[in-house]
């Protein structure tokens, strides 16, 4: 006589297992597809797509199933490239731009205009507008001069890069503090960047 199951009858476990709704999971009717069934029905069918004109050009079906990975990679390189073109461009957008550098896009904001109207913020208090405006200004004169094409899409750290001067380092890391920071600007930062700012405009 054999011992008796510890957990019953195995049979009785089994079905009492397939019962549970946890494992009730696949699709119940007859016509029913899991998300799993659709991707690959749809890449199923992509593979059709692709193979079904150069089976009936070669005849051969090693021979299709090789050109149609072929075509099949050359189509994922290609929207790589694409999707890596436009996350750049995005990219761009959205770059930080120093407040003050948007109003001056128009032809008429020349570096010397800019410089004048930094000079009567400084003058009246307006110490945050006076630092953008000589950022803004040093930016235009390195235009002007042919130094540095101007862009305002260039964050200050590209700025630096571009410019490649010790005198623009301190103005640009002044105009982050001013323009960026929590701190904002006082009048001996705009005074710094003053100093900073003839000493890169005025060499040239």
């Amino acid at each position: 006589m054999s011992a008796p199951w510890l957990h019953g009858d195995p049979r009785d476990v089994v079905h009492r297992v397939l019962a549970d709704a946890r494992f009730q999971r696949a699709p119940q009717g007859p016509g029913e597809k899991s998300w799993l069934d659709y991707v690959l029905e749809a890449l199923h069918n992509l593979w059709s797509w692709i193979t079904a004109p150069l089976r009936s050009l070669t005849g051969n079906s090693e021979l299709t199933t090789f050109v149609g990975i072929a075509v099949l990679i050359a189509m994922l390189v290609v929207l790589t490239v694409v999707i890596a073109r436009f996350a750049t461009r995005f990219s761009w957008r959205r770059a930080p731009r120093a407040p003050g550098t948007a109003a001056i896009t128009g032809a008429d904001a020349a570096a010397s205009a800019l410089f004048a109207r930094a000079l009567e913020a400084a003058s009246a208090g307006r110490h945050h507008e006076a630092a953008a405006l000589l950022w803004a200004s040093a930016l235009r004169a390195l235009d002007e001069r042919g130094r540095v094409r101007f862009d305002p899409a260039r964050t200050p750290g590209e700025w630096r890069r571009a410019v490649r001067d010790p005198g623009f380092d301190a103005l640009a890391r002044d105009a982050v503090v001013a323009l960026f920071g929590d701190r904002g600007a006082d009048a001996a930062l705009v005074a710094r960047m003053r100093e900073a700012y003839d000493r890169v405009v005025a060499p040239a």
